[in-house]
């Protein structure tokens, strides 16, 4: 508590206070154009430190001398105002001039510099902070979906906080497709949050740093979606950046926003299951047996969730010293019992500026602590929702709600379940255990704790010229652990020894740490010659460096049971499993760019970078690194030619770029592994010892931006081609060959496609405003060139995903029907469908994503809402398949009931098939993860309301309230259309070879919430 009296005491040190004979003024500032509320403002004084900050709703209060004023209004993005106000004006409003309007708006671009957006010669979209905040999510990247054109984004099945998978403009690369994430100018570097691969699943998604940041610290994302846009973070930005901007200390007054909200969350869009048929046999899985009523045990398992999240920020400071200080907290229980997620997060932001504004100091710290309890796993190992679903009807569920007993042989309590009870030899399959059991005798816990640390130095040298140092380092530390009890299923249990250790338990546990540090050294210029030439360049030098290390331990037999801890291992035989990790990699960078612009008409943009990377040593690019480039050029053609009155604006640009990516850490100098005390030598190395060089992406863009009807309609809209050679793969090796697993580059992937954004302004009153906005996404993904080396199909994972020559990344190979030559499936006599060899039955990926985002207006209310939706694409559902091949779905009672399958088939002599197939033979053989998986292919079409917002700024005129709302939310709440036996959009892993496909995993939610803001 003494701290933060410190602290507050301090702030009002540095905060000036008002003496004086004075009078309270009380305003709004307002857009010209459209009449809406301009939050963020500066407004003070003239030639004085006395200001304040406008509110969300761009109300303001200032203390000012008796008298006639001079008021000084500043924003970004719009003309300074100026406004002489006489001794009996106390209540004022103020209409700002948009610089969009004058062409003059400025945006964030790589490394942090601003720029007008008419000079830019590729394509970038904005989302402004109260965009990610109106309906939140602890991960603000989700809240980007159906905002964005040129990006397709996938979330982890694994609940509150899971990883997000991003694409921008389609996938390139086999390892990693991720964009670059940068936070204020500077990258920091995301975790990976994997997940599982194959049905039986086992690895945990570990979140990703996305989601240990506060949204409402940020107060716009940028997105460079091509590789023209982020070219000068090289190999860094090669799949694209997210420029996240965040909030700082405005000059002013002390000023306190208080943030809080409450969801409650409802599990969505379940399995359709039956309760109508019954067991097969007393000892049977399935419930293939007779018709009969029984009770649904999933209807009461899963819980309504609860997630509050709470934030609190502090700003203010005088021309010369501005702070801004957040805390927020985030408190979920899962829908799943037990589950729980916790996080807290701290940012302090301070700006200085010394020597008569030559020196400019920006400082951050931002901190978060997340603590996870059985964050969902997927698969039929770890989640207790096979064992749910697979239930066998008939039996009572509610008698192994009591998922223990306690055992005389052992002396302490195992599992029990219908068909596992170890005093009664009952050992039961790989396929279910009892769900409570899961919960609550296989636990997880996490803990991370991320730190992200940067400041950043300029001086100005002369009126155009100025210098800058800066740095950040982004420290994080996680520890993840698995407690496996004695009398756990199979392969999950300890490992027991006959006549001396019994199954006692066993114990998972993973630490690791990484340290990401970054600095540049960057000049940046910019000079105008006589009103004709507007000269803009940055040249600079950077290094980036990552240390990562980690342990992973598996203790499979425990001395005294079900104690995990390290000390517990049994002597005999000690671990499964030791595995330390150490790693590091680093990049060093110069780089150059320039922007020429010729009367605000032409621009010419250029961009040069050469890297050297660690990851490349021994090969020949080991001292002269990889270059690469973008040029473009843009043209705002209303300055050109007299264009018709209801054209504000038109522009063209046209850019090309050259980007490249290293390799895998230590592919060019393999090491040795150590592993339980027992030395491996390495067996891999480059094939045939063909150095291994970078992978290079070169693309090619082509846009336009319109605006119209004085701006009440925006268009954005382009064309890109991308081709990515030389990527790194990884393979087992030819006979013959030296080394077992051989790396090399091969390949040629293109991406070409459209995209287009469109805002409209549909109605603009007094008191009525309606702005709604489209973003459409289609693009084409081909794979021209792959090496002989790796066979007809590269797998990507365990999840049927593989790369082909002539496919596309998506391309599911996975067991097809066996078909005659018409393509009529084959049953064998009893009428069950025949199995044919791997093939390709469909892809993942949409053929178009488009969203529509709508903000309305009225008065003191305001209403938004977003739909999106996906269309074509495929998913494999090993889910579905279960619940068929067991009789558990309600498709198979459906079946039943109608005395059959209805599909042509033919038998193996070729003869017809007459009347239906049989519903237990048909799904007997399409379902499960050995099955015809094509059988479990689905149409992923999915449209939905993705998030709703009704808001109404409360009427309070207390003393100190500058504003207060509320707002009612809800998100993800029911699909217009989905094809799909799931929701398409959640993935059991966020690795690129795992998507669209589903087994055993958390179900969507559904959201509703309350928020309540008030500002001081």
């Amino acid at each position: 508590m003494s701290k933060i009296l410190s602290f507050l005491l301090l702030w009002l040190v540095i905060i000036p206070l008002a003496h004086g004979q004075q009078r309270t003024l009380k305003g709004s500032l307002v857009d010209l154009a459209t009449n809406a509320p301009l939050g963020g403002a500066t407004v003070r004084l003239e030639s004085t430190n006395v200001g304040t900050s406008t509110d969300d709703q761009g109300k303001f209060t200032l203390n000012v001398p008796q008298g006639a004023v001079k008021l000084l209004v500043t924003l970004v993005g719009y003309e300074d105002a100026r406004r002489t106000l006489t001794a009996q004006e106390n209540d004022i409003s103020i209409k700002m001039t948009s610089k969009s309007s004058s062409l003059e708006t400025v945006v964030v671009t790589a490394l942090g510099i601003q720029r007008k957006a008419k000079s830019l010669t590729y394509s970038t979209q904005v989302v402004k902070g109260d965009e990610l905040t109106k309906v939140k999510d602890v991960n603000p990247m989700n809240n980007l979906t159906g905002k964005v054109s040129g990006v397709q984004i996938n979330r982890s099945s694994s609940g509150m906080g899971g990883s997000v998978n991003i694409v921008l403009r389609g996938f390139k690369s086999n390892r990693n497709n991720q964009p670059l994430y940068v936070i204020d100018g500077l990258p920091i570097t995301n975790t990976n949050g994997s997940g599982n691969d194959g049905a039986f699943g086992g690895a945990t998604d570990r979140g990703d740093i996305l989601s240990t940041l506060n949204a409402d610290d940020i107060a716009s994302i940028n997105v460079l979606k091509g590789a023209s846009a982020s070219a000068l973070y090289g190999s860094q930005g090669a799949n694209g950046a997210i420029m996240i901007t965040t909030k700082k200390g405005a000059e002013g007054n002390l000023k306190i926003d208080l943030s809080s909200g409450f969801t409650a969350d409802k599990a969505f869009y379940l399995p359709k299951l039956q309760y109508r048929y019954g067991q097969t046999t007393p000892s049977s899985e399935e419930s293939w047996g007779e018709k009969g009523s029984f009770a649904d045990p999933v209807k009461d398992f899963y819980n309504t969730g609860t997630t509050f999240i709470n934030s609190l920020a502090l700003s203010g400071g005088t021309n010369r010293i501005q702070n801004y200080f957040s805390y927020a907290n985030t408190s979920n229980k899962g829908i799943l019992p037990t589950n729980t997620f916790k996080q807290h997060s701290a940012t302090f932001r301070n700006s200085m500026n010394f020597f008569d504004d030559k020196l400019f100091f920006d400082g951050s710290l931002m901190y978060s602590r997340q603590n996870i309890h059985n964050r969902p796993s997927s698969g039929l190992y770890f989640s207790p929702i096979a064992g749910l679903y697979l239930f066998p009807r008939g039996q009572d569920f509610d008698k192994y709600k009591n998922f223990e007993y306690f055992s005389e042989s052992r002396n302490f309590y195992l599992q029990d379940w219908w068909n596992i009870n170890a005093d009664a030899k009952l050992t039961g399959t790989h396929h279910q255990q009892n769900p409570y059991w899961v919960l609550n005798r296989i636990p997880t816990d996490q803990k991370r704790d991320n730190i992200i640390g940067q400041a950043q130095f300029r001086y100005v040298l002369t009126d155009w010229l100025s210098v800058s140092a800066r740095g950040t380092l982004n420290k994080r530390w996680d520890h993840w652990e698995r407690r496996i009890y004695a009398g756990t299923q199979g392969v999950l249990s300890g490992l027991p020894i006959d006549g001396k250790l019994g199954d006692n338990g066993r114990y998972n546990t993973d630490r690791s740490e990484s340290t990401a540090l970054y600095g540049d050294l960057l000049l940046t210029g910019n000079k105008q010659w006589a009103e004709q030439l507007d000269l803009n360049f940055t040249a600079g030098t950077s290094i980036n460096d990552l240390r990562s290390n980690g342990t992973v331990l598996d203790l499979a037999r425990l001395a005294v049971a079900n104690k995990f801890l390290m000390s517990n291992i049994y002597r005999d035989a000690p671990m499964q499993s030791a595995t330390e990790t150490i790693s590091r990699r680093q990049i060093q960078s110069l780089f150059a760019s320039a922007n020429l612009g010729y009367r605000e008409k032409v621009y010419l943009d250029l961009t040069a970078r050469n890297d050297w990377a660690s990851t490349l040593a021994n090969t020949p690019k080991e001292h002269k690194g990889y270059f690469y480039w973008s040029a473009g050029v843009s043209t705002v053609l209303n300055e050109l030619f007299k264009l018709p009155s209801f054209i504000t604006y038109s522009k063209l640009r046209l850019s090309f770029a050259q980007v490249g990516n290293d390799v895998a850490a230590y592919s060019t100098i393999p090491v040795n592994t150590l592993n339980t005390g027992i030395l491996t030598p390495n067996v891999s190395g480059p094939y045939r010892g063909i150095p291994l060089k970078p992978e290079i992406s070169k693309s090619v863009e082509l846009g336009y931006e319109g605006r119209f009807w004085k701006d009440r309609i925006n268009l954005d809209i382009a064309l890109y081609k991308t081709n990515t050679r030389d990527q790194y793969f990884e393979y087992q090796g030819p006979v013959g060959v030296v080394n077992t697993t051989v790396f090399l580059n091969a390949g040629n992937v293109e991406n070409k496609g459209i995209e287009a954004a469109l805002g409209v302004t549909a109605i603009k009153k007094e008191h009525f405003n309606w702005n709604t906005g489209f973003n459409f996404t289609a693009n084409r993904n081909k794979i021209l060139k792959l090496a002989p080396n790796l066979g007809n199909t590269y797998p990507m994972g365990g999840n049927f995903n593989v790369l082909r020559l002539g496919g596309s990344f998506g391309d599911f190979w996975a067991p097809m029907f066996k078909r005659d030559q018409n393509g009529t499936i084959i049953v064998d006599d009893n009428g069950r469908p025949q199995i044919a060899p791997a093939g390709y039955i469909g892809n993942n990926t949409p053929k178009a994503i488009v969203g529509w985002t709508n903000n309305v207006t009225y008065k003191d209310f305001g209403l938004s809402f977003t739909i999106d939706g996906r269309f074509g694409g495929k998913v494999i559902s090993i889910t579905d398949g279960y619940l068929n091949s067991f009789g558990v779905s309600e498709e198979s009672a459906a079946a039943r009931d109608r005395g059959g399958v209805d599909i042509a088939a033919v038998k193996m002599d070729g003869t017809p098939w007459q009347g239906l197939l049989p519903a237990q033979a048909y799904y007997s053989a399409v379902g499960n993860r050995d099955g015809i998986i094509e059988g479990q292919l689905y149409n992923a079409t999915n449209i939905r309301m993705r998030e709703i917002a009704l808001s109404y700024k409360l009427p309070i005129k207390w003393q100190g309230i500058k504003q207060a709302s509320i707002s009612l939310t809800g998100r993800n709440l029911f699909f217009f259309r989905n094809d799909a036996p799931y929701d398409p959009e959640l993935n059991t892993t966020t690795g690129v070879g795992g998507q669209g496909y589903d087994s055993f995993a958390l179900p969507t939610t559904r959201s509703y919430g309350l928020n309540l803001k008030v500002s001081f």
